[in-house]
């Protein structure tokens, strides 16, 4: 009896997991062939729609990262981490906020990393000092950008000097 109903669990099991590979098939292909935009486009719908779970919004959310689409990235690994991941989204997480400006929730994100990871470079790195914003900022400048009279408001290609 016991093993028929470890069978019968499997069964349905394996039965959830095909059909969530099923509706998520087009967006993995584009994801695994590095079309980051288009499989963004078509995660989207599945999260939009009923098929939304957790696999779906962190692959959303690694899509948007891959474009440095900060808002959006921002937005769906804020629902991922609504429950627990692996450090590198914590990590991935914390760079997003950062580039949004939001530096408060990316230290924490960063400490939660650095729990789950303690011997990564980056997370060493965090540790030592956690606090290194505020150094930054109150470098002084080593030079001054300014509009040139000879740039235009596209993109221009300038001379560098070299050896």
């Amino acid at each position: 009896m016991r093993n028929l109903y470890v069978t019968l669990s499997f069964v349905m099991v394996s039965g959830i997991l095909s059909a969530q590979n099923q509706y998520t098939k087009t967006a993995d292909k584009l994801f695994d062939r590095y079309e980051y935009v288009d499989a963004a486009k078509e995660y989207l719908k599945l999260a939009e729609g009923s098929k939304a779970d957790n696999y779906v919004y962190k692959q959303l959310a690694e899509s948007y990262y891959n474009v440095f689409n900060t808002k959006e990235a921002v937005k769906w690994y804020a629902k991922v981490v609504e429950q627990k991941q692996d450090a590198e989204t914590y990590y991935k997480y914390a760079q997003m906020l950062k580039a949004e400006g939001n530096f408060k929730e990316a230290d924490k994100q960063m400490q939660q990393f650095a729990q789950l990871a303690p011997n990564d470079q980056r997370a060493k790195a965090f540790v030592s000092k956690p606090n290194y914003l505020p150094e930054l900022q109150g470098q002084s400048k080593l030079y001054e950008i300014s509009k040139s009279d000879v740039s235009s408001d596209k993109t221009d290609f300038g001379a560098v000097l070299t050896n």
